[in-house]
């Protein structure tokens, strides 16, 4: 949780030109041609031709470089080709007719890479209305150093609105990121990174799609959107969407949204997030986590097998962080998370964070750790949380990692309809005293700590297969209740309740729920 003293020590900040890139600067501009498709061929090409045809392909990245590129153009690099180059083409497309990077032909997806060079081997510089997709991009140093590099990197440094910009179903992998940099947050950089790095409050980014992507062995993060001016009273990035993607092996973070309203972070999978720890640098990271913005939506991810590596750092699977305005954590699927499912963290301003039909499963340290203050207005519920016996898993813990004070607990919060199924030993610090639990099931050992409430019940719920699930979020159905559950219509109206379950199936309003993650009836 340290990671917010980092956030705030943005008082450093970049001027309003690029951070270090590799170009062909001095080389003569080509104008491309209308919708006009262009080849370029590592093994057969030739930068004297036309580059119009597969027969007629240009050969390296710098004549690609070398050309300005109009609406509607498109340019295709042979699978199986390999370039150590970056891949900085110029100009920009239109809504209508955007500028492709793709690849043709049969075999593995064409290669982009540099040998731990500073910067990506894929770059747009304040460029809109670019679609990149079916590449494979690595950047390896053995060595990280202080100095930054990423996969694939879409900058905004005084470009204004920088829009329309899809990333997809590209392999990015073995990219060194460095856990310092002078001048700027190394969060901000990673396999993927969509980063405004200047100090203009106009600059931002619109409809950015990272989708279908696989990222791995990457950092410092693996997927990122960082809008670096961020303001609560209005400024933010917005139809930022990061979905079905696969991180794996991220040196820290696997997927971090930073400064956006409405950002959609769904069906992603992150494992093994968290992984490394450089000279003794703090690693305080989680697997997928929004923060500063409004209206943000995470749901449909699986994070498994995060790591927590300095022994108290964060190490969720989820988190909600500073400056969170009414954002919605639900049908997620988080498991043997070493810092547990859930942080919620409140240095500052969030409020209105809701948690709800999400399942946990032998998650460890702390199932929900509230962090620092208590978010005004959190409300967690309908959850479905498994701890298998010989785990010391805290259900509920609230800590403040610098050695400060508790932060402000005289915010009131809810815990209601949730499902504890503990075998394990560990408890429960409750923060503040103005938490109200009820109908929640509490199942197994019952700590002297836990919580009071009136309508708790501490039967069996009858699962259909408790502990029973695998890695994938469809592997969970053993979390459905049998017939005959008490957990089947017992639990309180929740108003504004999403209108479905993890699985699917309606939540009423008027018709009292389930207690748990599943609404549906006794199997």
């Amino acid at each position: 949780m340290k990671r917010y003293l980092i956030f705030y020590c943005l008082a450093v900040l970049l001027s309003c030109s690029k951070i270090e890139q590799l170009d062909v600067a001095g080389t003569k501009q080509i104008k491309a041609e209308g919708t006009t498709t262009y080849y370029v061929d590592s093994d057969n090409g030739n930068d004297t031709n036309n580059g119009t045809s597969e027969s007629t392909a240009w050969k390296t990245i710098a004549k690609v470089n070398a050309t300005t590129f109009q609406p509607g153009n498109s340019i295709l690099l042979k699978s199986g080709g390999i370039w150590n180059a970056q891949l900085y083409p110029k100009g920009a497309g239109s809504a209508a007719s955007p500028i492709r990077i793709s690849s043709y032909g049969s075999g593995t997806k064409p290669k982009i890479f540099l040998s731990g060079t500073i910067g990506a081997p894929v770059y747009l510089f304040n460029q809109s209305n670019w679609i990149i997709e079916n590449l494979e991009v690595s950047n390896y140093s053995a060595t990280r150093g202080d100095v930054f590099r990423q996969g694939i990197f879409i900058q905004n440094t005084g470009g204004g609105v920088t829009s329309n910009i899809t990333i997809r179903n590209n392999y990015v992998h073995a990219v060194s990121g460095s856990f310092r940099y002078a001048g700027f947050d190394p969060h901000a950089f990673g396999g993927i990174a969509v980063v405004t790095t200047g100090t203009v409050g106009t600059d931002r980014f619109d409809n950015i799609t990272i989708e279908g992507n696989i990222v791995e062995d990457a950092g410092r993060t693996g997927i990122v959107v960082w809008d670096n001016v961020w303001e609560a009273s209005g400024h933010a990035s917005t139809n930022v969407k990061v979905q079905n993607n696969s991180v794996k092996d991220i040196d820290s973070d696997g997927i971090l949204v930073f400064g956006c309203e409405g950002a959609l972070i769904d069906h992603n999978v992150a494992n093994n997030c968290g992984r490394y720890r450089e000279d003794g640098q703090f690693n305080g990271a989680a697997a997928i986590w929004p923060t500063r913005g409004r209206n943000c939506i995470t749901q449909f991810n699986e994070a498994f097998n995060t790591q927590a590596l300095d022994g108290n750092g964060d190490g969720q699977g989820f988190d909600l962080d500073i400056d969170s305005y009414n954002f919605i954590m639900q049908y997620n699927y988080s498991h043997d998370n070493a810092g547990g499912f859930m942080l919620i963290l409140d240095a500052s301003n969030s409020v209105n964070s809701i948690v709800r039909y999400n399942i946990s499963q032998n998650d460890r340290r702390t199932i929900f750790n509230i962090a620092g203050g208590i978010t005004p207005g959190t409300s967690i519920y309908n959850n479905t949380i498994y701890i298998k016996s010989g785990l010391n898993t805290n259900i509920i813990d609230h800590d403040w990692d610098d050695g400060g004070g508790k932060g402000d607990l005289n915010q009131a919060y809810s815990f209601k309809n949730n499902i504890i199924y503990n075998l394990g030993s560990g408890s429960y610090n409750i923060p503040g005293v103005l938490g109200v639990f009820d109908h929640n099931t509490f199942y197994g050992n019952h700590p002297s700590a836990e919580p009071a409430d009136t309508n708790k019940l501490t039967t069996d719920p009858l699962f259909v297969s408790p502990g029973s699930g695998l890695n994938g979020i469809n592997t969970v159905s053993g979390y459905r209740l049998s017939m005959g559950s008490p957990a089947l219509s017992s639990g309180v109206l929740i108003p504004d309740n999403g209108g479905k379950d993890y699985y699917g199936n309606i939540v009423s309003s008027a018709t009292v729920p389930n207690r748990g993650a599943y609404n549906g009836t006794g199997l």
